[in-house]
């Protein structure tokens, strides 16, 4: 079968804005500063170092969080949760760890209890937050922004019952290391979030899942008519979604060292969801892109990146950040790439009747 290179395809797909959004961010920064590109290894540690592999790096829990976010927007819905369940898994496992500061007064290389429980309790507890939210939207029927603003309140809340108010610190080696240590030359995260981004895809495009959520996206009370349980599809969807908030608030726990209920999973649930929108998934469900929503979450990363490295002002970010998004999706606007697609069609029509004239 021979191969057919399909340009109008590839201007229609909203994912081609966004990398095209990401190599021209890119591109400013090689031509500003060309070192920006440099990838150094270090023996002492058996990683590689540099802004792209930091990027990557930085970008893991928005990343995880978003693959969940993702399957909620295709259905139409959205969860304010999860930075709160951010917190949640943070405190819940440096308690676990530390569980009596004043029987273990001072941080250090230890944990009370196994790791293997540690990961489980914490993931077990944010997955049921999860199934709260899914339980909440697809059998009681509340609107999805509602639901999930309850435990986007009470989640740090929980989370500061659990440590008493305390930031609990840990300077465990094997907890440390999903942050810190190094698989393949890279960093952790990035190892971590490309696995769960291959078991999503497994999960979306090698099942049947992926297809009834775009089916109960466009469409939910078509969906119920020919028989399938959408109650089910929403309520697993935000409970996949708290499960990953809760991975990725392990990872930031480990990153930084400590829980941190005030501070930890700030803003992650818009991050994660102007990654899904960057990457092209509507807001008004249906299609969605697993892809594009990695890359979205890239683009956010770099800008932040961008402003660290060049020395813009921290308060700048968001401007930034707005500005691309903005770009990125006036690109992917459907009167935008009809207009695209029209220019190229008249370019063509041009360029054939000067031919054959």
């Amino acid at each position: 079968m021979k191969w057919k290179f399909d340009s109008q395809h590839i201007l229609k797909s909203k994912i081609t804005w966004a990398v095209v959004a990401e190599l021209l961010i890119l591109l400013v920064c090689l031509i500003i500063r060309p070192e920006f590109f440099e990838i150094s290894y270090q023996e002492s540690t058996g990683m590689l170092y540099g802004s792209i592999i930091d990027i990557l790096n930085r970008s893991s829990e928005i990343t995880i969080i978003a693959l969940g976010m993702t399957l909620v927007i295709a259905l139409a819905g959205t969860d304010l949760s999860v930075g709160a369940v951010v917190a949640l898994s943070g405190a819940i496992g440096l308690k676990l760890m530390r569980w009596d500061m004043s029987e273990y007064p001072t941080a250090g290389n230890y944990s009370v209890t196994p790791l293997i429980w540690v990961f489980l309790v914490a993931l077990g507890i944010c997955f049921l937050f999860g199934c709260f939210n899914g339980l909440m939207v697809s059998r009681f029927g509340l609107q999805p922004i509602i639901a999930t603003l309850v435990l986007m309140v009470a989640g740090r809340g929980v989370a500061q019952i659990i440590t008493n108010g305390r930031q609990m610190t840990t300077n465990f080696a094997p907890f440390k290391f999903i942050s810190q240590g190094s698989v393949l030359f890279l960093p952790m995260p990035i190892i971590i979030t490309a696995v769960i981004f291959i078991l999503m895809v497994l999960l979306t495009r090698k099942t049947s899942f992926g297809m009834f959520v775009e089916a109960v996206g466009i469409n939910p009370r078509a969906s119920r008519v020919s028989g399938l349980r959408s109650s089910l599809i929403i309520f697993s969807a935000y409970a996949i979604t708290g499960l990953l908030a809760g991975i990725s608030g392990l990872i930031y726990a480990s990153r930084i060292g400590q829980n941190d209920s005030n501070n930890a999973g700030i803003n992650y649930e818009m991050d994660a969801i102007l990654a899904v929108v960057i990457g092209g998934t509507s807001m008004s469900g249906g299609k969605f892109s697993l892809a594009g929503t990695v890359m979205g979450s890239i683009i956010i990363r770099t800008i932040i990146t961008f402003v660290y490295y060049f020395g813009v002002a921290a308060e700048a970010i968001m401007a930034f950040k707005a500005l691309i998004v903005l770009v990125v999706i006036v690109l992917q606007a459907e009167p935008v790439r009809e207009f695209i697609s029209k220019r190229r069609k008249a370019r063509k029509t041009a360029i054939r009747g000067e031919l054959h004239g």
